[in-house]
């Protein structure tokens, strides 16, 4: 489990591609004296920048004879494809990227993943994360280690009203374009919908990505909708959404929808290396 490990920072617009362009060619950069100022923040930003790049998967440390830290096969895709980072499709990707990692950002995992409720207070998400930390781990984990956590998250998704800012006061969440909570009345929160359209794209990749990761290659409607780490929870999608967009899946792509009596069973029909689809769909689809 990992909790508070941004620094209290939340990820900020053109982090992951200042990061990623620094570390090609050198691998020890996060490791040499200068490298915060390099980046323009102080130290414990520049520690945030390297766990946001690491948390999306962008990143992995590699040991030779020192510890490095080297873009991953997906970073040099999406370099390739949307160098900026800036395009819905890949901020969702790597969104779900995110939130499906427990051991990396256990918070958001268990905010996205395991909580139920689609209205709530930050108060309500601190009791209930810290409930569910004191019994799933047996190490014990600080509130306001907790509390700092949630406030990331909400910070991380939530529109901000950037209204009679200038712009040297906006400081902006790549993620708040996805919408996945929007700010109700009061001290109200509320779960929404992935914003992005058309979002056939993404649901197909994260479905390879998924079967890879579990090595099953079936599933049922059922799990789509309820499981952990599928579209129902981290993209805060209900039955009929879902529906709706297995029916176009099945029209773009290699996925087989069959509905009996007893299971509805989604299945893809071809076993394929979900970076070439990656690939595929930045080539053909994306329009940055």
């Amino acid at each position: 489990m990992a909790f508070g490990q941004h620094q209290t920072f939340y990820l900020r617009q053109q982090w992951l591609n200042k990061g990623l362009n620094e570390i090609k060619g050198r691998p020890r950069f996060f490791y040499e004296d200068n490298h915060f100022e390099v980046l323009g923040v102080g130290k414990n930003m520049a520690k945030s920048i390297r766990y946001w790049l690491s948390a999306t998967k962008l990143t992995k440390e590699v040991r030779t004879t020192q510890i490095e830290v080297v873009p991953t096969d997906l970073a040099e895709v999406i370099s390739m494809n949307d160098p900026y980072i800036k395009n819905q499709f890949s901020l969702s990707l790597l969104h779900y990227l995110l939130v499906t990692e427990i051991n990396e950002a256990t918070t958001w995992y268990w905010f996205f993943n395991i909580f139920n409720e689609r209205v709530f207070t930050k108060a309500m998400l601190i009791e209930q994360l810290s409930k569910w930390v004191a019994e799933s781990f047996q190490k014990q984990v600080s509130t306001s280690t907790l509390k700092k956590d949630i406030d990331c998250l909400i910070q991380l998704y939530t529109v901000k009203d950037y209204n009679n800012q200038t712009p040297e006061d906006v400081i902006k969440s790549p993620f708040e374009a996805l919408e996945l909570i929007q700010m109700t009345t009061g001290q109200n929160y509320m779960k929404s919908p992935l914003n992005y359209k058309p979002s056939t794209s993404i649901l197909y990749i994260t479905l390879l990505k998924y079967f890879e990761k579990h090595e099953v290659n079936e599933i049922s409607l059922s799990e789509l909708v309820n499981n952990e780490e599928l579209w129902g929870r981290v993209f805060n999608l209900d039955r009929d959404t879902i529906l709706t967009y297995i029916d176009v899946i099945q029209e773009k792509y290699p996925v087989k929808f069959t509905r009996t009596n007893h299971l509805d069973v989604i299945r893809i029909e071809k076993t394929f290396e979900w970076l070439d689809e990656l690939k595929a769909i930045y080539e053909k689809e994306v329009i940055l």
